[in-house]
């Protein structure tokens, strides 16, 4: 999967990242909270097949850094 099909996905996945770009701050964004971390955790798990815990996607800062955790991890 390349980077621009992970990050429309994350964005199908996640209503929070629809409109998010990779430079996008993810504590900035309307709606960042536990529920989208746990979105975000299930998208892992469901499309990447990745074990990704909400620490790591809290420790995150930009919607790129989510990309390259997930990027690392595959």
């Amino acid at each position: 999967m390349t980077r621009l099909e992970m990050l429309n996905a994350l964005r199908a996945d996640v209503d929070v990242l629809a409109r998010a770009e990779e430079t996008s701050v993810l504590g900035a964004l309307p709606g960042w909270d536990s529920l989208a971390i746990l979105l975000v955790v299930s998208h892992c798990e469901h499309v990447h097949d990745l074990d990704v815990r909400g620490p790591q996607v809290r420790a995150c800062r930009t919607l790129g850094d989510l990309l390259d955790l997930i990027q690392s991890l595959s």
